[in-house]
């Protein structure tokens, strides 16, 4: 009797276990690495056509406060490339004397607001020490006022090189369900472990994805279906 007694503790200790850290677990998903572990289609190039050299038939407008631009030396906008790897491929490396009191961000801005259900950023080629260890993806609607969505502190995210993850909205989830459209979208990155010494910074893509409006979250591993194609006609 004694022993199943101790027996019966011990399954109610371990499943109590189970519940408590999974309670605390992160729901980031590995989605897996390179180029074609990204989701594509997102809100910044639904149709995947944009032109990164010429910054040309995107769905967004890109906006930084270090190094903006596509290609250059590593500049900002190669988040939005829809490409991984290395040189013009990523954001690299952050402005001399460390990261700003703000921040460095990199901004999208929708012609329409929409609603934010799930997101995907990825490391860089090289140097873990340059991977975000704080960091925010905001929402705004006049470009002046942003609201945190979602926000990571306490280390790197990522266990490889190149790797895409996937944060999305609801219960259980990596931040809660969405109910205000935005049109602009930013990732602000608060701290690396290189901070603020040599080359400390760097990001290799990110991927926004929602609901026009308010509406119906879709699914997080389909590829975004959006009426921007039409839109971006008209621009």
């Amino acid at each position: 009797m004694k022993t199943m007694l101790v027996l019966a503790g011990f399954v109610l200790m371990m499943a109590y276990f189970v519940i408590s850290t999974s309670d605390t677990a992160q729901a980031e998903e590995i989605l897996g690495t390179g180029t074609e572990s990204l989701l594509g289609g997102d809100l910044t190039d639904p149709e995947d056509d944009g032109d990164p050299e010429q910054d040309v038939d995107y769905n967004a407008i890109f906006s930084a406060n270090e190094e903006p631009g596509f290609a250059g030396g590593e500049f900002s906008f190669n988040v939005f490339d829809n490409l991984l790897g290395p040189g013009n491929d990523k954001w690299c490396c952050g402005p001399g004397g460390g990261i700003p009191t703000e921040g460095l961000h990199v901004t999208a801005e929708l012609e329409v607001p929409h609603v934010l259900t799930h997101f995907t950023v990825s490391s860089a080629n090289d140097v873990p020490a340059r991977d975000p260890t704080d960091w925010e993806v905001q929402g705004s609607n006049d470009g002046t006022n942003f609201t945190t969505i979602f926000a990571h502190a306490g280390g790197s995210v990522w266990t490889e090189r190149l790797q895409v993850v996937l944060f999305e909205t609801g219960a259980g989830a990596d931040f809660p369900v969405q109910t205000t459209g935005y049109r602009f979208f930013r990732h602000v990155t608060i701290n690396t472990a290189s901070n603020p010494n040599g080359a400390y910074f760097q990001i290799g893509e990110i991927e926004y994805f929602g609901t026009q409006g308010t509406g119906t979250a879709v699914d997080p591993k389909a590829k975004l279906t959006t009426t921007w194609g039409s839109l971006k006609d008209n621009r």
